[in-house]
């Protein structure tokens, strides 16, 4: 059995955490013994990613600062990490690491290095939201050079990677998956009793996202674009599902206008199935994006989506076919299309079947993982690697 040392950052449960937490939970663990490795706030309460995995993994956490940066710098978080991440390791006898996210990477790589073991790193976008971001990015994308394997969740994430000048043949496109839900819409709805239970009218159409409230999502527009559509008498509730840093600025938009009872906001909730099942669409309004988990779910279970030409997303949706594709920061193009989505229930019906086909086979969870085990074979079979590996295993 293979030693994986598993490391990521789960500070908050968003799309990432969702692809981690589907591999964690499908991963030959015949073949792999999976460490993960987590970098935590140790002033943070453990999130539902963190409570999840450790009721099927022995983790190890390493916390990334010693205090919150409004209370001062910590220099060096960094070296203090590393230094911890290393002997871990090595006293874990790890044969893999498999890294994801930036502060992973630039700790993961070297302790690779050191080590004279492989190194995999997911790659699932980079964000630029202050100058700290913009700095790591860019020694990320250093440290990445010297990486063995890159996972790039998009064409266009792995485009990025390239210009940054990292060999092409190191990088592998595999986008994310999601487990087929086992309890689809059906047409008619199917979902009465939850819209009742949350006081949405018979003739309501129910909007709906899912996801951090962060800037680069764009829910703004989403919110402008429902503000539009309540204006013009149009008879619908929009559902933000969800919490982050853009949430009081959000609701303030929707408290000025006096639709707090249209445009509401659920804050973090962990039964996305049910909230899923009473949607008549959902939105991805993002400004960047690689290939979103919220959207492949939406689509799973036979929701209709409307989302952003961005990232990984185009090459999933086929506009007017399994979804409807807008151009990003374009609220009015998200509510003329809903308009459309709303009066026309065949053309939700349609795309709303063909996305289900298209998650079963070409998003599905068992190749998805596949896919990344044999990247962990094919590294880890290589002769480069494979006398350090029988040494250990003696």
């Amino acid at each position: 059995m293979l030693r994986v040392g598993y490391i990521l950052t789960p500070i908050d449960f968003g799309g990432s955490e969702k692809v981690n937490l589907t591999f964690l939970n499908h991963v030959d663990r015949k073949l792999f013994d999976i460490y993960p490795v987590l970098l935590t706030r140790p002033w943070e309460k453990h999130n539902f990613f963190i409570r999840e995995i450790e009721d099927k993994y022995p983790v190890f956490e390493l916390p990334v600062a010693l205090r919150p940066r409004d209370q001062g710098s910590d220099y060096f978080r960094v070296i203090r990490c590393f230094k911890k991440l290393l002997c871990f390791l090595h006293q874990m006898r790890i044969q893999l690491i498999h890294t994801h996210g930036y502060f992973a990477d630039i700790i993961g790589v070297p302790a690779a290095k050191i080590l004279k073991i492989p190194h995999v790193s997911t790659c699932h976008g980079f964000i630029s939201n202050d100058i700290n971001l913009e700095l790591y990015n860019k020694v990320n994308r250093t440290v990445l050079r010297f990486s063995d394997r890159i996972i790039s969740v998009s064409e266009q994430i792995k485009n990025d990677l390239e210009k940054s000048g990292i060999r092409k043949s190191k990088i592998t496109v595999i986008q994310n998956a999601v487990q087929t839900s086992q309890k689809k819409k059906t047409y008619p709805m199917n979902d009465t009793k939850l819209r009742y239970f949350r006081g949405i009218k018979k003739e309501e159409y129910v909007v709906g996202y899912v996801g951090r409230l962060s800037e680069e999502k764009g829910v703004g527009y989403l919110v402008e674009a429902g503000i539009h559509l309540l204006e013009i008498g149009e008879l619908c509730k929009i559902f933000i599902i969800g919490d982050g840093p853009q949430r009081k600025k959000l609701e303030d938009m929707v408290l000025m206008k006096g639709y707090e009872n249209d445009i509401i906001f659920t804050g973090f909730q962990t039964n996305i199935e049910e909230w899923m099942l009473m949607l008549d669409i959902f939105v991805l309004p993002s400004l960047t994006e690689g290939t979103p988990m919220a959207l492949l779910e939406a689509m799973s279970f036979g929701v209709p989506v409307l989302a952003t030409r961005v990232g990984g997303v185009p090459k999933v949706i086929e506009n007017g076919i399994n979804g409807v594709l807008v151009n990003p920061t374009d609220s009015m193009a998200i509510a003329e299309n809903l308009k459309i989505l709303f009066h026309h229930p065949s053309l939700r019906k349609k795309i709303a079947l063909k996305a289900l086909s298209v998650i079963e086979k070409q998003h599905n969870i068992n190749d998805w993982c596949k896919k990344i085990e044999n990247q962990y074979t094919l590294l880890l079979g290589n002769n480069k690697w494979r006398k350090k590996i029988d040494s250990q295993n003696v």
